[in-house]
């Protein structure tokens, strides 16, 4: 799919400027590809920094697990229910958008529970592919109830105040949508 700097400017009426930044920052998140003079496209997904996006994400919040226990109170708990309890009403796929938004609190939680903040916006900045496969997930037949019974055992473990059941959730969890991006890509040829 080709990305226009002049259709996009003319578009939200701005100038070519900060758009043309803009495209060179998707450039640099890996989201396109810019062939000077020629086109600027969306780039496909590229299986080995998928790979490597979700290694730094499964080792980042697995370190942070152990001081999470630590800092964790009843309330963050009692939060991140409230996300799953949220998350329970938008298993249609159409609502998949919402569904992100609330797995990637969930998430973010646990970083700024830990006071590791910085390795939370670490991973939003490095994983492009990674949210890519995440809302392609998303779609896949089972995948959201499945998701969610993750996020409940992950919550189960931390009611417990159990670290390693939770760093055990964790890699269980992230490494479920690992094992499926053969099949998407698969499903879905034309995004990789």
């Amino acid at each position: 799919m080709d990305v226009s700097v002049q259709k996009l400017s003319e578009r939200y009426g701005v100038s070519r400027t900060p758009v043309r930044e803009a495209v060179v920052r998707l450039q640099q998140s890996g989201l396109v590809e810019i062939y000077p003079q020629r086109k600027t496209v969306v780039s496909k997904i590229d299986l080995q920094r998928v790979r490597e996006e979700w290694f730094i994400r499964t080792s980042l919040e697995s370190a942070v697990v152990d001081e999470f226990i630590r800092k964790c109170s009843e309330l963050v708990a009692d939060t991140m229910q409230e996300l799953i309890n949220k998350q329970k009403k938008y298993t249609d796929k159409k609502y998949f958008i919402e569904f992100y938004h609330k797995d990637n609190r969930f998430h973010q939680l646990i970083f700024e529970t830990a006071g590791e903040s910085l390795a939370w916006n670490t991973i939003e900045t490095v994983a492009s592919h990674y949210n890519r496969i995440c809302l392609l997930y998303g779609k896949m037949e089972g995948a959201l109830p499945s998701h969610i019974r993750q996020h409940e055992n992950m919550v189960a473990a931390i009611r417990r105040r159990d670290a390693e059941a939770l760093r055990q959730a964790v890699k269980e969890h992230s490494g479920s949508l690992l094992e499926q991006v053969n099949s998407m890509a698969k499903q879905y040829p034309q995004f990789f």
